[in-house]
C-alpha cells in the first residue's frame, strides 16, 4: 500500500468527523459502532505507532492496541477528573467535556504517528480468502437466533444445535490440525483466530442475552456504582454511601469507563455491561493463543484455549463479574508483553508495560494483588532458584508496579477496612487465625473444593459424572506440570514461564490445603484466573498420558517415525474425546437432553430455570420495582425485601436507596449490613408506615429468602412484619406476580 502514512492519517481524521457528526445528531448505529472502533482501537493502534514498536505481530499488535485504548480512556477520564475534583470543570465525565478532550488527543496522537512514521512509505498486508472470514459468523449469528427462540417460545433445538456445531468444530479443527506444508504458521494461525472468535463470541452472546436483564450476582452491586458515577457524571473514589461501597467504587473499570462509553456512545446502561464489557473480554482468549503459542505451538495453543473457554467458570466471569472481564485484559497483555520473544527495545517496554499496568491497577484490585505475586514470583527464581537469571522480569520492573499499586490503594483510594487495601490485609489475617484451628475442616475450603473431592452430594447421577470428568482435567494438568518439569529441566523450555506456571500449580494446590485460601477471590473465579497459565497442562498431561502407555507397551523397541505418528493421532484423538465431553457437561448440554432436574446452563434451560434461579430477574419483579420508585415516597418510608430482591432487582432496577432498605426475616427487620432493629427503635423513621416489596418467587411460594446460601427461608407466618395486628397491609401494587404492600398504623 502506496503512502500507508498519508492514508492512516487522512482515514483516522474521517472516522472522527463521522464520529462527531453521529453524535452531535444522534444517528443510531452509526454513533455506535463508529464510536466504538474510535475509542476502542484508534488510539492504541496510534500509540504502538508513536513509539515505532514494529517488533510485535499483526495479532499481538490488535490486542495491544485494545488494551492501551482502553487504559488510555481510563488515563483521560482520571485526568479529567481530577479538572473536576479541583472546580476547574462541571460533570468531567459528562459528554460536552469527554468528547472534546478524546478528540484533541486523538488528533495530536494521529499527527505524531504520522510525523514519526514518515520514513515508512508503505505497509505490507497478507491477503485472507473473505469466505472463512464470513462462515465465522454463521455460528453467532445462531446463537442470537437461538436465544430468541428460547425467549420467546421456549424452543431450545437451536440452542442445542449451536452448541453441537461449536463442538463438532473445534473436533474437527483438533483431527486436522496436522498443518499442511502448503499452509504458513500465519495462516494457519489466523484460521484458528477467527474459529476462536466464532466459538467463544457464540457462548458471550448465548450467555449475554439470554435475560433481557442483567444476570448475576455482582454485577448488581458494579452497575449500581456505574449509575450513581454517571449520574453526576464525576468519580469520587472516596465515597461513603451504602451506594458506593469503597471496594467496588475504587474500580474506574465499572465507574469511569462504562460513564464515559455511555456518555459517547449513547447506549443503553443494561447493554453497556451485558454486551459491551463482554465483547471486550474476547481480548483474553485471543490473547492467551498468542502467548500459548510462542512456546507450544498453533495446534497446541488452539486446543488450550478451547479448554479454557469450555470451562463453566469462563461463562461465570463473562456474565457476573465486569470489572473482572477488565482487569483479565490487562492482565493478560501485561504477560504477553513480558514474554514476548522479539522483545522491543527496553524504552518502549516500558512505557507499555506501565500504561498497561495502570490500566489493570484502576480496574481490578484483586487481580492486580495476584499479577505482583506472579511477577514476584517470577523474578526471586529468576534471582535465587533457577540458573540462569530471568532478565525479562527486573528487579525495577516488579518494585515499580509495588510501589505504585501501593500509593494507589493505600493513600489515593480510601484506605478504609473494606477498601482494596483492608480487604487485602483482612484476607491475610484471616488465612493466619483460621490455620491451625480450621485446617481438618473441610467446610473451610469452600462449596466448590467439597464438591470437586466428592464430600458434597451431589443432585443426580449425572452431575457426578459432570465432576468425575472436571477432576479428570485437574489430574491431567497435574500430569501437564510434571511432564513440564522434566522438559525444564533438560533445558527444553523457557524458565521465566516456567516459574509462573508453577506459582499458578501452587497456588491451586493451597487452595485444597490452607482454609480460607481463596481469601477476597472465591474458588470459581480463582481457579478461572489460575487456568490463563495451566490450560496448556491439559494438553501436556494428555501426550504425556500417551507417550507413556506407549513406552510401556513397547519398551524395548526404538521409537520410529511411524510410532511417533501414530503416537501423535492418538493424543489428537484422546484429546478430541475429553475435550469433547468436558465441553458438553460444563455447557450444560447433557443435562438438558437428558432432562436432568437441576439444569445448569441459562441460554439452554432458562424456561426450566426461571421459577427457582436467583441469578434471573423477572420482568415482573422489575416492574413492581419501578413502580414503587415512580410512585412511592421512599425517600423517607423503609422499604423491606428479601435478601435476593434487595441485592438485585432493587439495586439496579429502583431509585430506592439502601440506607432506606431492610431485610425481611423472622424478626421484625434487619438492617442490609448486620444488626437487628424492632418497630419502638427511635433511632428510625416510624416502622409501622413501611413499604414492602415481594417478589414473584415469593408470591408463588409464600416465603422470603434470608439466606440462600445456606438454605434459609421463611415463611410469610414466621415473619411478624407480615403479621402484626396493630397495622393494616394494603396490597398497593400487584401484576399478577409481584406485589408492592404498604404497612400503616
Amino acid at each position: 500500500m502506496n503512502n500507508w502514512n498519508l492514508t492512516l492519517l487522512v482515514y483516522v481524521l474521517s472516522l472522527q468527523v463521522i464520529v462527531l457528526a453521529s453524535m452531535v445528531l444522534d444517528i443510531p448505529f452509526i454513533r455506535q459502532v463508529s464510536g466504538f472502533v474510535l475509542l476502542a482501537i484508534i488510539p492504541g493502534f496510534l500509540f504502538l505507532r508513536i513509539l515505532r514498536s514494529k517488533k510485535f505481530d499483526v495479532g499481538t499488535t490488535f490486542l495491544l492496541s485494545v488494551g492501551l485504548s482502553l487504559a488510555l480512556l481510563l488515563l483521560i477520564g482520571a485526568l479529567m477528573n481530577l479538572l473536576g475534583t479541583l472546580s476547574l470543570v462541571s460533570q468531567p465525565l459528562s459528554f460536552v467535556p469527554m468528547t472534546i478532550i478524546v478528540n484533541v488527543v486523538v488528533c495530536i496522537m494521529n499527527v505524531l504517528s504520522y510525523l514519526r512514521n514518515r520514513d515508512i512509505q508503505t505497509f505490507e498486508v497478507r491477503n485472507m480468502r473473505f469466505s472463512p472470514l464470513l462462515c465465522s459468523l454463521i455460528l453467532p449469528i445462531m446463537s442470537i437466533a437461538g436465544v430468541l427462540l428460547v425467549g420467546y417460545f421456549h424452543n431450545n433445538m437451536l440452542s442445542l444445535a449451536v452448541v453441537i456445531v461449536i463442538s463438532a468444530v473445534f473436533v474437527v479443527s483438533i483431527l486436522s490440525s496436522r498443518a499442511s506444508p502448503k499452509l504458513s504458521s500465519y495462516h494457519i494461525s489466523s484460521y484458528h483466530i477467527l474459529i476462536l472468535l466464532s466459538i467463544v463470541l457464540s457462548l458471550v452472546l448465548s450467555q449475554a442475552l439470554s435475560s433481557n436483564y442483567l444476570y448475576g450476582d455482582d454485577i448488581h452491586d458494579e452497575f449500581n456504582t456505574f449509575l450513581a458515577t454517571k449520574n453526576v457524571s464525576y468519580w469520587n473514589p472516596q465515597n461513603n454511601s451504602y451506594v458506593q461501597q469503597s471496594s467496588d467504587n475504587s474500580m474506574m473499570s465499572i465507574t469511569v469507563l462504562p460513564t464515559i462509553l455511555s456518555n459517547l456512545l449513547n447506549i443503553n446502561a443494561d447493554w453497556l455491561f451485558k454486551i459491551v464489557f463482554p465483547i471486550f473480554f474476547l481480548v483474553v482468549p485471543l490473547g492467551l493463543y498468542q502467548l500459548y503459542r510462542r512456546y507450544w505451538g498453533e495446534r497446541s495453543a488452539f486446543v488450550s484455549v478451547i479448554f479454557f473457554v469450555a470451562n463453566f467458570a469462563f461463562f461465570a466471569v463473562v456474565l457476573t463479574n465486569s470489572k473482572q472481564m477488565i482487569g483479565e485484559i490487562f492482565f493478560v497483555l501485561l504477560f504477553l508483553v513480558l514474554f514476548s520473544k522479539n522483545t522491543d527495545n527496553s524504552r518502549n517496554k516500558w512505557i507499555i508495560f506501565a500504561i498497561l499496568f495502570f490500566g489493570l491497577m484502576v480496574s481490578h484490585y484483586s487481580m492486580t494483588y495476584m499479577f505482583l505475586l506472579f511477577v514476584f514470583f517470577a523474578w526471586l527464581g529468576g534471582r535465587l532458584l533457577w540458573k540462569p537469571t530471568i532478565t525479562r522480569i527486573s528487579g525495577s520492573l516488579v518494585a515499580f508496579s509495588a510501589c505504585l499499586s501501593f500509593l494507589w490503594y493505600a493513600y489515593i483510594i480510601q484506605p478504609r477496612f473494606d477498601g482494596p487495601f483492608g480487604k487485602f490485609v483482612g484476607v491475610i489475617q484471616t488465612t493466619i487465625v483460621t490455620f491451625s484451628r480450621e485446617f481438618f475442616s473441610l467446610e473451610s475450603r469452600g462449596g466448590d473444593v467439597q464438591a470437586a473431592l466428592g464430600s458434597v452430594a451431589r443432585p443426580t447421577a449425572i452431575h457426578y459424572v459432570g465432576t468425575l470428568l472436571y477432576d479428570l482435567t485437574i489430574l491431567l494438568i497435574l500430569i501437564g506440570f510434571v511432564s513440564l518439569i522434566v522438559k525444564w529441566r533438560r533445558g527444553k523450555f523457557d524458565s521465566a514461564f516456567f516459574s509462573v506456571i508453577s506459582l499458578a500449580m501452587g497456588l491451586l494446590v493451597l487452595v485444597i490445603v490452607v482454609p480460607n485460601f481463596a481469601g477476597f477471590l472465591e474458588l470459581g473465579r480463582l481457579y478461572h484466573i489460575l487456568l490463563l497459565f495451566l490450560s496448556p497442562l491439559f494438553v501436556l498431561g494428555i501426550e504425556a498420558f500417551v507417550s507413556t502407555i506407549s513406552r510401556l507397551r513397547a519398551p524395548k523397541n526404538p521409537p520410529s517415525l511411524n510410532d511417533e505418528e501414530k503416537k501423535t493421532s492418538y493424543c489428537l484423538i484422546l484429546t478430541s474425546i475429553i475435550l469433547l465431553a468436558f465441553f458438553l457437561f460444563q455447557t450444560g448440554l447433557v443435562y438438558e437432553v437428558t432432562r436432568d432436574p437441576v439444569p445448569s446452563s441459562i441460554a439452554l434451560s432458562r424456561y426450566r430455570m426461571e421459577n427457582y434461579s436467583f441469578g434471573l430477574i423477572h420482568e415482573s419483579d422489575v416492574s413492581s420495582a419501578s413502580w414503587l420508585s415512580q410512585y412511592g415516597r421512599i425517600e423517607n418510608t423503609w422499604t423491606f425485601a428479601d435478601s435476593v430482591s434487595i441485592s438485585h432487582v432493587l439495586d439496579s432496577y429502583s431509585a430506592v436507596d439502601r440506607g432506606m432498605i431492610l431485610l425481611l426475616s423472622n424478626t421484625t427487620g434487619r438492617m442490609l449490613y448486620g444488626g437487628t432493629y424492632d418497630e419502638h427503635n427511635s433511632f428510625f423513621f416510624n416502622l409501622n408506615t413501611t413499604y414492602i416489596y415481594l417478589s414473584s418467587f415469593s408470591i408463588a411460594e409464600e416465603k422470603v429468602p434470608f439466606y440462600v446460601q445456606k438454605n434459609i427461608y421463611y415463611d410469610f407466618d414466621e415473619i411478624p412484619i407480615l403479621n402484626n395486628t396493630d397495622v393494616f397491609v394494603n396490597r398497593i401494587y400487584s401484576n399478577g406476580k409481584s406485589e408492592n404492600l404498604y404497612r400503616v398504623p
